[in-house]
């Protein structure tokens, strides 16, 4: 595999970024707004994977609401995904952000063994956040893919509860399908005019129900922006750490990740209802809900250990038609 390469690139004015490439793919990130994947790119097929809103970028203020920017491209969400109170000592109730810390903060990167480094240290929270992208090939195919690797060093001597989620959104259109492993449930956390139900209320994906309609329909497929709908699910608890996101002209784009860390995906509908946009984010995460003080009541979160680290991978694995058995294995 050749080297990859390095270029220092303007995300929008006075934003610089970094373009990391190599001979299959291109990933964009801006290490000023909280180390986010801008742009994501095929470069067999040209196929630009992360959506785009006309919104400016512009510098993230700590403590900001999320969808009082740019809505799109690839965001990390540490430590919960939700706002909420931290649940235990010693840092039982300091705020956590909406979408955690790490997304309005500047982050730090170097390159290093073909792979870019980039960490972050937490703010309320005494962390260091890493993630590092390299480009590698899957061992039993050579069949290229990206690598993005995390890990988390406690700073404390106690141990430190989070919520991990990987959040991007994805250009989608009418047509394309969310694919899960065989026998995977589906849990509802929100949905607009509470159209599946309570939250926690279990559906037998493929399908959900609408109660307000009485009647049962395939949520894996990506329907229209004029139905003006979105919801929130998460998956059963996960065996098999894998999804995909399917185009209706064959390409795709799916994760490998190692359910013992990440045992939950969550699922983000968009078809025009929130801020008139049509989307999908498909994201690999600690636990089945977005905020940590209700995940640490269930005993379903994330712990770094005394001064210790957490570590886990997610493999974004890009291909078309017949390659997704081979890649990710069938659905």
């Amino acid at each position: 595999m050749a080297k990859p390469t390095l270029q220092e690139i303007e995300i929008a004015p006075k934003i610089p970024g970094l373009r990391f490439e190599s001979e299959h793919f291109s990933i964009s990130v801006a290490p000023s707004l909280g180390g986010k994947i801008t742009s994501l790119i095929n470069k067999k097929t040209g196929r630009e994977f992360l959506s785009r809103t006309r919104i400016d970028y512009r510098k993230r203020v700590y403590d900001g609401k999320f969808e009082d920017y740019e809505r799109d491209g690839a965001d990390e969400c540490f430590p919960a995904v939700q706002a909420g109170a931290y649940p235990s000592y010693p840092w039982q109730g300091v705020g956590i952000p909406d979408h955690g810390e790490v997304w309005t903060l500047p982050w730090d990167y170097q390159v290093k063994q073909n792979r870019l480094h980039m960490s972050v240290h937490g703010v309320r929270f005494p962390y260091v956040f890493e993630r590092r992208i390299s480009f590698e090939e899957l061992a039993r195919k050579s069949a290229p893919y990206i690598r993005l690797s995390y890990s988390v060093q406690n700073l404390s001597p106690y141990p430190f509860s989070f919520v991990y989620a990987f959040h991007p959104l994805f250009q989608v259109q009418a047509g394309c399908q969310i694919l899960l492993p065989t026998g995977t449930k589906a849990v509802t956390y929100w949905s607009s005019e509470d159209r599946l139900g309570r939250p926690m209320q279990e559906h037998p994906w493929p399908e959900v129900r609408d109660v307000t309609l009485d009647k049962s329909y395939e949520r894996h497929i990506i329907r229209s922006p004029r139905l003006k709908r979105a919801e929130k699910l998460f998956t059963s608890r996960l065996s098999q750490g894998r999804c995909a996101l399917r185009y209706p002209d064959g390409e795709f784009i799916g994760f490998l990740f190692p359910a013992g860390k990440l045992p939950y995906l969550g699922m983000w509908i968009n078809e025009g209802v929130w801020h008139n946009l049509f989307h999908v984010a498909l994201e690999p995460s600690t636990a089945q809900v977005d905020r940590l003080d209700i995940a640490d009541g269930l005993q379903d979160c994330g712990v770094v250990p005394p001064h210790g680290t957490t570590e886990w991978d997610i493999s974004l694995i890009i291909g078309e038609g017949g390659e997704m058995a081979e890649m990710l294995g069938t659905f």
